[in-house]
């Protein structure tokens, strides 16, 4: 009798912590699933987004002041999250111009969303079409910095977040090489850096050059083109690290093209023969520079 009351305690006590540990899991995963608010003492009503969230639960306006809806891309979407006061929000705003015409507008939706006014002026200097900028309406805000990149999938939903933008593009870039797509971002770069740099002659030699400032290497390349008696007939375009603080310097924003052509080596260069062929010359000894070029 005893060890049948014993064996019956055990049952029960085992089957309780079953059911206890699928409540668990079950609280856990709707934890993961709802999108935590919190109200501040101010009604700013802040939204925890997280994997699998949609932005279709954030009220916004376009830029007339009339409540919209987001329309997403029907492969990709990437929506840059940013705030009037945010300073390197501009970079991520003049950036938008180059990620679209590298990725297309086909292949890429890109959303600008704002925790506040948006500037109107900004947008306009930097080309940005207007109906694909938002801000947020009412007392809401997202529980990120600004700037911070969201990749989201064709119903709003988050794939992927980041605020440092360099690491969500890189995330983006090895989505659309799975869809094959490798050869086409390098084709619409080119298309893009001949207009950008006004590149239309091909009678001379006309070279993106992917550089570093303090690079030891670049500078023994730079000393080996400057003294060239054949410099007259190449034209060289400079595009220096992401990361460069030099305000002359054009720089390769968020390391974009550094993906797209896969450059691993400083100096690299991008050596355009005519409007439709290119050539990508990486790390080569020093002294063979001329030779490659």
């Amino acid at each position: 009798m005893g060890k049948n009351r014993t064996l019956y305690i055990l049952t029960v006590l085992l089957l309780f912590l079953v059911i206890l540990e699928f409540v668990i899991i079950i609280l856990q995963r709707n934890q993961l699933k709802e999108p935590k608010e919190i109200r501040t003492t101010s009604d700013t009503i802040i939204k925890d987004l997280r994997y699998g969230d949609s932005f279709n639960t954030i009220p916004v306006v376009n830029a007339d002041g009339n409540e919209a809806a987001f329309k997403y891309g029907e492969h990709n979407t990437v929506l840059f999250y940013l705030s009037p006061s945010c300073s390197s929000c501009g970079d991520a705003m003049r950036f938008v111009g180059r990620l679209q015409s590298i990725f297309g507008e086909d292949n890429l939706q890109v959303l600008l969303l704002w925790s506040d006014s948006m500037p109107v002026s900004l947008i306009e200097e930097y080309g940005i079409a207007s109906e694909n900028c938002f801000s947020i309406n009412d007392n809401i805000a997202i529980n990120t910095p600004t700037p911070t990149a969201y990749l989201l999938d064709s119903q709003g939903s988050i794939i992927y977040y980041n605020s440092d933008i360099k690491i969500c593009m890189e995330k983006l870039y090895m989505q659309v090489v799975e869809e094959g797509l490798e050869e086409q971002l390098r084709i619409n770069a080119n298309r893009y850096l001949m207009e950008y740099f006004g590149i239309a002659d091909f009678e001379k030699q006309q070279i993106v050059y992917f550089c570093m400032d303090g690079c030891p290497d670049c500078a023994a390349a730079d000393d080996i083109l400057e003294n060239d008696d054949g410099k007259d007939k190449r034209s060289l375009y400079y595009l220096y690290t992401y990361n460069d603080t030099d305000p002359s310097h054009e720089r390769d924003e968020y390391a974009l093209l550094k993906l797209v052509y896969g450059v691993e080596w400083y100096p690299s260069f991008l050596v355009f023969q005519s409007e439709e062929e290119y050539r990508i010359i990486g790390e080569v000894p020093i002294e063979t520079l001329l030779q490659e070029l």
